[in-house]
């Protein structure tokens, strides 16, 4: 989810627009599925969007839809609009465990190819039990990071963000739970400050723990991606 939702803040930074799919020939789509599995939450979030080009999305029309299916449920997803963006999500509840095919499709009109079966498996959730929540870091010490998920052959990765610090991330090979941010990783933010106002050198981090799989899109698509990730975030504060 994160990943479309970030999609979405460039676009429409950018200037997006939407236009009606009864023009657009599936072969000519870029589909972007995106399965989430959060940290508490009984279900997996689904989300679709479809574009052509880089800045304009597609809005299906009468006799086309978009669900998605696994682990014995299915949902069709719901249509949003707003600001020239358009995307579609729902969520498969009960749908959680490691390996379960989540399929994504594509119905149309009579006259344009359908896209039936974009799949992805979801990951092994992930749960972090250090950093704690609330807790306040120093950019001169290390910051430990531990996490609770079942064995995995997929590597994971660890991201921290903040409005007074530069983003930056570490990976973690698979069988990896837990890892230290080396003192010094953590960099106060480097943009140019506004006149008159002092820039902050403390503020809140959100250290996210992510593991995610690479699917399959339908061969109907002219391009795209299909991910699913499992995410734990907590939201420490950054200090000097």
């Amino acid at each position: 989810m994160k990943r479309i939702a970030a999609l979405v803040l460039i676009m429409v930074l950018a200037g997006c627009s939407t236009v009606d799919s009864k023009d657009i020939r599936t072969s000519g789509i870029t589909a972007n599925y995106v399965v989430t599995l959060p940290e508490t939450a009984d279900a997996a979030s689904v989300s679709a969007s479809y574009r052509v080009g880089t800045l304009t999305f597609v809005e299906l029309g009468d006799g086309e839809s978009v669900t998605s299916s696994g682990g014995g449920k299915d949902v069709k997803l719901k249509h949003h609009r707003s600001a020239g963006v358009t995307d579609y999500d729902g969520q498969l509840d009960g749908v959680v465990d490691a390996g379960t095919e989540i399929t994504f499709n594509l119905t149309r009109g009579k006259d344009d190819d359908s896209a039936p079966r974009s799949t992805v498996k979801l990951p092994e959730r992930v749960r972090l039990t250090a950093p704690l929540a609330g807790t306040t870091y120093s950019r001169r010490a290390a910051i430990p990071v531990r996490f609770d998920t079942q064995t995995s052959e997929r590597p994971s990765m660890v991201t921290w963000a903040g409005e007074c610090i530069q983003t930056g991330s570490l990976e973690l090979e698979p069988g990896r739970t837990s890892v230290s941010i080396p003192t010094g990783s953590i960099r106060a933010a480097t943009a140019t400050p506004t006149p008159g106002v002092k820039p902050a050198t403390t503020c809140p981090v959100d250290v996210t723990l992510t593991r995610r799989t690479e699917g399959t899109l339908d061969e109907a698509f002219k391009d795209g991606h299909i991910t699913a990730e499992s995410q734990s975030v907590r939201r420490i504060t950054s200090a000097p």
